[in-house]
């Protein structure tokens, strides 16, 4: 089994799991064509957000157990096999990747259902700085704190290789690699070995 076709595209489907909260924009404008990130503020927000939780919420489990990975997602930090860089689209020849992603991210990004998250534990806590200000200059984030989406998984067919980066930002060669030694030794499972293979989607 090839890796690449004739016209340089996969020959293999790949997946992005995210939340029906976005259905209608990948519908509109591509996977990839809308950033919630940039259009919402939303890396702005998570880093109020957050400064408000050092402030208000140091000793709730919330804080306890989410606040060190919510820090790294603010600060994008990005190296070795971790990847808190958000605002960028990712995909994987792993269908369970997909589904694992869309499963447990709730508003399908990381970063805002974190974000939603000390945000409700914030106003919970009647911080007024969160219920005024911030409410004022985010309303579109604040307005999905009842949301409830469900999870939705795009499979995406032919892909080009000249949109395609690795997880972080590189050229993909050491993924490709790795792929095709799987496909060669194990064409029938190769899933399987792909959980932990990503591509950043640049188009």
């Amino acid at each position: 089994m090839d890796l690449l076709n004739k016209q340089s595209e996969l020959s293999i489907d790949l997946f992005h799991g995210t939340s029906t909260l976005f259905m209608d924009d990948i519908i509109a404008h591509g996977l990839g064509g809308f950033n919630p990130v940039r259009e919402w503020g939303l890396l702005e927000l998570s880093r109020e957000v957050f400064a408000q939780t050092e402030l208000h919420l140091r000793n709730t489990e919330i804080y306890l157990v989410k606040a060190n990975s919510f820090r790294l997602m603010t600060e994008q930090v990005s190296g070795g096999r971790f990847n808190w860089q958000h605002g960028e689209t990712y995909v994987s020849p792993s269908k369970q990747t997909g589904i694992n992603y869309a499963v447990n991210k709730r508003y399908g990004s990381e970063l805002l259902t974190y974000t939603i998250d000390f945000l409700q534990a914030l106003i919970e806590k009647k911080v007024k700085y969160v219920t005024t200000d911030l409410f004022m200059r985010y309303k579109k984030i604040f307005g999905l704190i009842g949301a409830s989406p469900s999870p939705l998984l795009v499979q995406v067919s032919n892909v080009p290789l000249s949109v395609l980066r690795s997880e972080h930002g590189e050229a993909p060669d050491h993924n490709l690699e790795e792929m095709e030694q799987v496909l060669l030794n194990n064409p029938e499972n190769y899933q399987d070995y792909f959980q932990q293979t990503n591509f950043r989607l640049v188009e």
